[in-house]
């Protein structure tokens, strides 16, 4: 370039050409970084899109996930009562509640009487928002009869300890038999307690047909997709069910399900919409529960636009190629066929796919917005840069460069020894402005060098540092015994969690002393009592739910932070750890299996209580339960206490 400039004006100076040079490579790399900074920006900005877009997502799946827990608990918990109703139910017990609660009507079939809806007293106690629906000739069979009767119990019992948690619970028989628990439904279940034709069958329904052993071989709960409401003719709603069937001697007897309509399915949090992205749920069978464009609640062109595997929409049938391409995997990036970005995951438990979409165009637009910022910056840092060299050379090259040649030998020279570097021959030919280049260029590999050496050092103390700070962190936080978390991090926990409590909120404490460990370390030894602690520790934290928390108080003491558990979930919690470890013996040191039980003390969580609260209502309850027997699980009663304020 020098060449070129001489030949162009010979009588350019040194400082000149110098000056000239560095404006045009000032600019070749100032474009050149632009467009890298530009490139980088892109490719950063549709990756952040696509993060923030698999965060919401999962949030999404996150909170379905968590309903469906709650259907499914509630379900098999049903089960399990309608089991023991039944076994206490004698067939003339079964037949005389049978007759008071489903008198026959003139049609020859049986509805429940309006005070089990309008609420009232009957022969199984206070009972509201029930209805139920019984077919002709049904009474003929003594057992359905029972099966009938302790599903009501169940229902009643269930249903309204989970009505702020599922809209309805219901069951229902395979010879069209049903009652259910809804009290918040607008028509009041009229169709099932009074117009519901005498020969209404609903065996050919899809909430029918999945609880059949060849549909469901496994007997798990399974979900239907978006119905129609039978019970309504006058409009559409549409709704989804989960069913749970239940066996009887080998033979389906009966299904609980829950359902939920469409508006609720899809309630306002991370469903709503915020203009720039849309959430889409498809079943694995290509089945759409939900759409904002497609599926509206009380809309009959729903109903069309339902089955996505032959939809002749371009926009649905390429939704389904992605979820039958991607569903099992999960997926975020480019959707083929939508225009947009998206991402995908399976919705445990449901059977159903969770999509969040955001059209490209918005992705491709938060992608272009730094391109105004970045040229400006170019320009700017442009025009600074020839200015600067442009002065910098006409006031300070020509006169000083023989002092700043001097100086660079100088330091390079210190820093050469500094870092043991040995200075390489200088060209004593080229001119100054060579030479100088020269020193610089090897002051330059000496400050490499020392930094090199600096950052190793520095590296070094880091990681020990590192490792120092992890160890300390290791002996404040957990037990050593069990590798669990200590008594200051458990607490520490529990207060931290009640800071972040709304007046909504659920949680419980559960305290869990081993019964008898003295005698463990009497007859065994305190290395035996030691493997017991752990085993116990780790079986207990095996059954517990993810964002709850086990720690060890000291000695035999433990306690478990029960997160979004209301008092009925804690003490079923708290039973069924309990008699999981009372079931199961504990393989100790020398191969010793011992037997091992519990007892248990409950505290929920009450607007206002500390900590402290609720471990010492907890470890009375404890107490309580020692005292009582062992082996048991004892709930606190809430005493409130009022608190003084001062002068």
């Amino acid at each position: 370039m020098f060449a070129w400039l001489r030949s162009w004006h010979p009588a350019l100076s040194i400082s000149a050409r110098t000056s000239w040079s560095l404006a045009v490579a000032f600019t070749l790399v100032i474009a050149a970084t632009a467009l890298l900074a530009f490139a980088q920006e892109h490719t950063t900005a549709i990756d952040e899109s696509l993060v923030r877009l698999d965060q919401r997502n999962a949030s999404i799946v996150d909170e379905l996930h968590q309903r469906f827990e709650r259907i499914a608990e509630t379900q098999t918990r049903a089960i399990d009562l309608f089991r023991a109703e039944r076994a206490t139910l004698s067939p003339a017990e079964a037949r005389r509640e049978f007759d008071a609660l489903y008198p026959i009507q003139a049609d020859g079939t049986r509805r429940t009487k309006d005070a089990m809806f309008d609420g009232g007293r009957t022969e199984l106690g206070y009972i509201q928002g029930m209805g139920g629906f019984v077919p002709a000739g049904f009474d003929q069979d003594t057992e359905a009869v029972r099966d009938l009767i302790a599903a009501t119990h169940a229902v009643r019992a269930l249903g309204e300890g989970s009505r702020f948690e599922i809209e309805s619970l219901y069951f229902f028989t395979p010879s069209n038999a049903m009652v259910i628990f809804a009290p918040d439904r607008p028509d009041r279940l009229e169709y099932y307690r009074k117009t519901a034709p005498a020969d209404f069958g609903f065996q050919d329904r899809e909430f029918a047909t999945i609880s059949t052993a060849a549909a469901n071989p496994a007997r798990k709960m399974m979900c239907t997709g978006l119905q129609s409401l039978i019970s309504l003719k006058e409009r559409e709603v549409w709704t989804t069910g989960c069913m749970t069937p239940v066996d009887r001697d080998g033979r389906h007897a009966g299904t609980f399900g829950t359902s939920m309509p469409l508006d609720q399915v899809v309630p306002a949090g991370h469903f709503a919409d915020t203009g720039e992205e849309s959430v889409i749920l498809v079943s694995r069978e290509g089945r759409l529960i939900y759409h904002p464009d497609y599926t509206l609640q009380h809309a009959s062109s729903t109903g069309q636009y339902l089955d996505i595997t032959a939809s002749r929409k371009p926009e649905l049938a390429a939704l389904w190629a992605l979820v039958r391409k991607h569903g099992k995997t999960g997926y975020t990036g480019k959707a083929d066929g939508l225009d947009s970005y998206v991402s995908l995951h399976d919705v445990p438990g449901a059977g159903w796919y969770a999509l969040t979409l955001k059209p490209q165009r918005l992705i491709v637009a938060e992608a272009l917005r730094p391109i105004p910022r970045i040229a400006a910056m170019a320009v700017i840092a442009l025009f600074v840069c020839i200015l600067v060299v442009t002065l910098a050379l006409r006031s300070l090259v020509d006169r000083p460069l023989q002092q700043l040649t001097q100086d660079a030998q100088r330091i390079t020279r210190e820093l050469a020894n500094e870092a043991f570097i040995a200075l390489p021959p200088q060209d004593k030919k080229g001119n100054e402005v060579t030479r100088l280049v020269g020193w610089f260029e090897t002051m330059a590999g000496a400050i490499r060098q020392s930094r090199a050496l600096l950052e190793e050092r520095v590296a070094e103390r880091t990681s020990a540092l590192n490792q120092a700070n992890e160890k300390l962190r290791m002996l404040s936080e957990i037990d050593p015994l069990t590798g669990i978390a200590n008594r200051r991090k458990i607490m520490t926990d529990l207060d931290d969690r009640l800071t972040r409590m709304r007046p909504d909120s659920a949680m419980a404490l559960l305290v869990v002393d081993v019964d008898n460990f003295k005698a463990i370390n009497d007859r065994y030894g305190h290395v035996a009592g030691d493997d017991a602690l752990r085993v116990l520790a780790q079986r207990m934290q095996e059954l517990l739910r993810a964002g709850d928390m086990l720690g060890r108080m000291g000695g035999e003491e433990f306690v478990i932070i029960l997160d979004r558990a209301r008092p009925v979930i804690a003490d079923a919690i708290a039973e069924r750890i309990r008699s999981a470890i009372a079931r199961h013996s504990f393989e100790v040191q020398g191969n010793v299996a011992l037997s091992i039980t519990v007892s248990i003390g409950v505290a929920s969580w009450h607007p206002g209580d500390t900590g402290r609260d609720m471990y010492v209502r907890a470890d009375g309850a404890l107490y309580q339960a020692k005292t009582t027997g062992r082996n048991c699980v004892i709930t606190s009663a809430y005493a409130p206490t009022f608190k003084r304020s001062a002068a």
